[in-house]
């Protein structure tokens, strides 16, 4: 169950290892992932259930982390895959990753990973292939600027803007027809 105050605890939505959290923020590098793919700019694995929610996600703050999901966290919604997967192996996977930096630069095998990268590693099918796609990513708004956070934030790294690298994002992760809405 999750905690009292959270949303999906008043729509009495019932989690299960392995169901994807899907966060929305608008402030900071939030608002700017919005802008550049769309309403959610954050997703966490649950790893536990039971008075207290864990999840597994990888943040700016705590890296790749296992921690309990707090009251005041609201997130925006709630999904379970479709389909029948290794749930142990997923979570063997995703506890593998804890202690990883978070990935700042947003770019495949460095070491490092950005929150739906370990989703993204973590899901895999029976023969090893990613459950859910890397495509291309766009850093650039509707209207094909680049917001000037991702121009700050890269130039801050010392690095050019990854447009067009392989990766995922939360917002079209969640978009998955392998993912229910709960």
């Amino acid at each position: 169950m999750l905690m009292a105050g959270n949303a999906l605890w008043a729509q009495g939505v019932r989690l299960q290892v392995g169901d994807l959290l899907f966060f929305a923020d608008t402030a900071g590098m939030g608002g700017a992932i919005q802008e550049s793919t769309g309403r959610y700019t954050h997703v966490a694995m649950v790893a536990e259930v039971g008075d207290t929610v864990w999840i597994i996600d990888a943040t700016r703050r705590h890296g790749v982390s296992r921690r309990p999901l707090e009251s005041g966290e609201a997130c925006a919604d709630a999904h379970r895959l479709a389909i029948a997967f290794d749930t142990a192996a997923v979570l063997e996977r995703a506890m593998g990753c804890i202690g990883m930096a978070y990935d700042e630069a947003f770019l495949p095998g460095n070491g490092m990973m950005y929150c739906s990268e370990l989703i993204h590693e973590c899901y895999r099918a029976a023969d090893g292939a990613p459950l859910f796609e890397a495509k291309p990513m766009n850093w650039r708004d509707k209207e094909g600027r680049m917001p000037q956070y991702w121009t700050a934030h890269f130039e801050r790294l010392g690095m050019p803007i990854p447009e067009g690298v392989p990766g995922t994002n939360p917002a079209e992760m969640a978009q998955s027809p392998l993912l229910r809405r709960l």
